[in-house]
């Protein structure tokens, strides 16, 4: 009978447990996306670029570009982005940044975490950075292949000797060197995934420390404001691919169940107000329109009985006669249909 008892709780406690954590890893893709949404909505805009949906930071500097308003720390990560953006640390752990014509800079989203998703350009002299493509996707053990150069415009440059702990805007090399440096510089990407989560250890800990002339610092990852996650509760264990960004299918229906609650309301309104209104011959008289008869009635009381004879009102049209009436009034005094308004 114990055997019976405890064989039951078993099918029981795996019939409760193994749904669990299907819907949760189901779960985890959809409320990181649509938490993004509800999270960056105040500090820009959702457009449709040619990547899906995508944010547009509001309010940015001119010049602005992504990974340079805050500053690098080395963690046990790896390089990890500090930020200091209003809008918070997740758009440079999650996803990553496109250059779009139409917008400028953009953020298209994904849901697996990294310290920062770049690539590199390094000497003695310079380190350079910039946003990964939104196409790249590597295996989950990592990338450590051929570099991934991006167009040299879209890279943040700083003195190696400045490069961690201090903010980028104070020490940036002019935009306008970035062709100059770009020779002189050698470019690197690499990823490694250690425990399930995504590393950044491209640039060697050993030529910042020899340009800085003194060891590197290793901070807590809470300094940077985040938490590491693992590939697979960004819905990335299935798969032996990693991609950086989400699928836009899943962005597009986060964004449509965060912004489909108040449209549809505003577009069923008027339409549960057209189901309830009467014909207009069933229509109750406007409230100014019974004011004015009731006034009417009264002169009428007041004045003698053979000028009440005189003013009794004509027998009312059926109201379809009046509106038709009304109608063809209108069409004269109003301009042609298809005529400008001035």
């Amino acid at each position: 009978m114990k055997r019976i008892a405890v064989a039951t709780f078993l099918l029981v406690a795996l019939g409760t447990v193994i749904p669990a954590q299907q819907a949760s890893a189901q779960v985890s893709v959809s409320v990181s996306i649509g938490g993004f949404y509800d999270e960056l909505s105040p500090y820009g805009q959702w457009v449709d670029c040619s990547y899906g949906e995508c944010w547009i930071p509001r309010g940015v500097a001119a010049g602005w570009q992504p990974y340079s308003n805050g500053q690098w720390i080395y963690t046990r990560y790896g390089w990890t982005w500090v930020s200091n953006d209003p809008w918070g640390g997740n758009p440079y752990h999650y996803g990553t940044w496109a250059f779009v014509d139409r917008y400028g800079w953009a953020w298209v989203p994904g849901t697996v975490w990294a310290p920062a998703w770049v690539t590199w350009s390094y000497s003695d002299r310079y380190v350079g950075w910039a946003p990964m493509p939104p196409t790249v996707t590597f295996g989950i053990t990592g990338y450590s292949g051929r570099a991934v150069v991006v167009n040299e415009a879209q890279y943040v440059f700083v003195p190696t000797n400045r490069f961690v702990g201090t903010n980028v805007t104070s020490v940036r090399v002019e935009p306008q060197r970035n062709a100059e440096i770009f020779r002189q510089v050698k470019p690197v990407t690499r990823f490694e995934v250690s425990g399930g989560i995504v590393r950044n250890e491209a640039v060697p800990v050993a030529t910042v420390q020899r340009a800085m002339g003194s060891k590197i610092e290793t901070r807590e990852i809470s300094t940077a404001n985040t938490t590491p996650r693992t590939l697979s509760s960004g819905g990335a264990g299935k798969s032996q691919h990693v991609a950086i960004v989400a699928p836009a299918r899943d962005v597009k229906a986060a964004h449509a169940s965060r912004q489909g609650a108040a449209p549809h309301a505003a577009q069923t309104e008027p339409q549960r107000h057209q189901q309830q209104a009467k014909p207009p011959q069933q229509q109750a008289k406007p409230q100014q329109q019974q004011q004015e008869q009731a006034k009417a009635q009264k002169q009428q009381q007041a004045r003698p009985p053979q000028q009440q004879e005189q003013a009794k009102p004509q027998q009312a049209k059926p109201a379809g006669e009046e509106h038709g009436k009304d109608q063809k009034k209108d069409k004269k005094d109003q301009p042609g249909k298809d005529e400008p308004h001035g």
